[in-house]
Formats: structure tokens, C-alpha cells, sequence
């Protein structure tokens, strides 16, 4: 049955469905405008909320420097960067070897079933370790010069010596060892 409503309607029936299909376009890009408003609108705020931050470090950044050119002038280092001295300083920053991570990270290696007598670190011309140690057999030896290898805190591992030892009435392996340590992985 038709209601009055059909029979009021003055436009025919095809322009009927074109007014819906526009009012659905409209609808649906009104939609995606408000959508795109609102992702505009927050990325406005955080870039207002990051400069008020970035304005807020601006105090300390200056004080950091002021901080760093007393530092600069104690050294001798106040007017120039290219001098002897301040190449002489940027070097021993570059080949300072941080010991305490390269030996945090010489502790994860080590497998199961060895130990060490005795750990000598070096780093006056090329930084080393040197490694004095035991073993329940040579292949515990071996994995660990392995793992060594594949780090990036050590290169080149080489086995001074290996040999059968009697620990409290055990056959062990004695060894030492000594390998180079990579100043880059291990300064900061």
C-alpha cells in the first residue's frame, strides 16, 4: 500500500534515488572531513606539546654548553679545536676501552665447564686480553674461542697453550689464550 507521502512527491521516482545516492556521497565525505579534522587536530597538539618540551630543554642545553666550554678551558682546549692537544684528547676518547662492558659482555660468552685463573686486560697500543684458565675437556676450549670470535667486542682469539692438567685428582684442560679487543664496540 502506498502512503500519502509517495503521492505528495512532485519529483519521479528515478530522481528520487539520484537525491539518495548524492546525500549518501555527502554524508560520507562529510564523514572523512571530520575524520581528517580530528587527525590534523591531534597531530597539531603533539607537535605544540613537543615544542613546548623542546623549549623547556633550551635552559639546560645552555647551561651544557656553558658547563662544556669551562671544561674545554681548563683543559687548554678553549679556542681550538684543532689543535694538538684537542686531537690528542678526541683520540683517547676513541680508543679508551670501556672495561666494564667488555667484560659484562665476555661473561655471557663463556660456556659452561671453563673457568679462569686469571684475566689480564691490556689497552696500552693494541687493547687485549690475556686468559689463563681451565677446561673439563678441549672442545669447552674450543666453543669458547668460537664464541669470542663471533662477538663484537673481541677479535682474533689465539690459544698460547693447551694442555692435560690434574685438578683435586681430575683430568682437566689447562689453557691460555689472548685476544684482541675492539676499542670501538667498547668505548663510549
Amino acid at each position: 500500500m502506498r502512503t500519502p507521502k509517495e503521492y505528495i512527491n512532485l519529483l519521479p521516482r528515478i530522481e528520487r534515488s539520484l537525491v539518495r545516492v548524492s546525500n549518501a556521497w555527502m554524508l560520507g565525505g562529510g564523514m572523512l572531513l571530520i575524520v581528517w579534522l580530528g587527525l590534523f587536530g591531534m597531530q597539531a597538539w603533539q607537535w605544540w606539546s613537543a615544542h613546548e618540551k623542546l623549549m623547556a630543554l633550551k635552559p639546560r642545553q645552555a647551561a651544557l654548553e656553558q658547563e662544556l666550554a669551562a671544561l674545554r678551558a681548563s683543559l687548554g682546549l678553549a679556542g681550538s679545536a684543532g689543535s694538538p692537544q684537542a686531537a690528542l684528547v678526541q683520540r683517547l676518547v676513541r680508543e679508551r676501552v670501556l672495561w666494564s662492558e667488555v667484560f659484562s659482555q665476555f661473561s655471557r660468552i663463556v660456556p659452561r665447564g671453563v673457568w679462569f685463573d686469571s684475566l689480564e686486560g691490556t689497552s696500552v697500543g693494541k687493547p687485549e686480553i690475556r686468559i689463563r684458565g681451565g677446561a673439563f675437556n678441549y672442545r669447552l676450549i674450543s666453543d669458547f674461542m668460537l664464541s669470542l670470535e663471533q662477538t663484537d667486542y673481541f677479535e682474533k682469539p689465539e690459544l698460547v697453550f693447551a694442555q692435560k692438567a690434574v685438578v683435586q685428582g681430575h683430568d682437566v684442560a689447562a689453557f691460555e689464550l689472548r685476544c684482541g679487543v675492539k676499542a670501538a664496540k667498547g668505548a663510549h
